[in-house]
């Protein structure tokens, strides 16, 4: 990747990032196109210099905070080596610790919810975002419930992963809106409780 094309990237993320800012102290409706440019320093012309308008910009956001989040799960989960279970059990714990569980992320979800149901694209974005958890979940659930001699269907193993998304959604509004219930990692632990539970399986060792 050549100099330019990399500052261009790197500009952009920092235009994305002023955006997130913006929404989190201002909401949907006051982040302006002016108001993000006073955020990140620049002027608007800079900003529908990368974006054509207010509605790209909080698309691109929308799609970055949703990366953010799945590449914090991801990163615990990469490592082919580790045992099935405590890779589906690494996830869970991820999904239900910070960056992801904070008040930060529930505030801007919560911004971005009412869009994604008037506006096509960025519907396609949470639908997206969605399937990401189930393409995640899914193999994980089928190769650890494999390992107890339990083969399922595709249509078992999808419910499964239906079943486990909704605790982690649970459980992380839960822990973002009301952190102060919990003690340092016991939302993780209850995660991986309810999991075992719905699975019939021990993923807590």
């Amino acid at each position: 990747m050549s100099t330019k094309r990399r500052e261009g990237n790197n500009r952009r993320q920092e235009l994305i990032e002023a955006t997130l800012n913006c929404i989190e102290n201002e909401g949907i409706q006051g982040a302006t196109v002016r108001k993000v440019a006073d955020y990140a320093g620049v002027t608007n012309g800079l900003i529908r210099f990368y974006f054509s308008g207010k509605d790209e910009l909080i698309r691109a956001a929308y799609a970055a905070l949703l990366e953010q989040i799945y590449v914090s799960a991801r990163a615990n989960i990469e490592d082919a080596q580790l045992p099935v279970k405590e890779r589906l059990r690494r996830f869970i714990q991820a999904t239900l610790s910070f960056p992801i569980v904070s008040p930060r992320t529930v505030l801007l979800w919560a911004n971005f919810l009412p869009l994604t149901y008037i506006d096509d694209e960025m519907a396609a974005i949470r639908n997206e975002g969605y399937v990401e958890t189930t393409n995640i979940l899914q193999p994980l659930v089928i190769a650890s419930l494999a390992q107890e001699n339990r083969n399922i269907s595709e249509e078992e193993s999808q419910r499964f992963a239906i079943k486990l998304n909704a605790v982690i959604d649970g459980l992380w509004l839960e822990g973002s809106m009301a952190g102060y219930k919990f003690q340092n990692g016991e939302l993780a632990e209850m995660g991986v409780e309810t999991a075992s539970s719905i699975l019939a399986i021990n993923l807590a060792n």
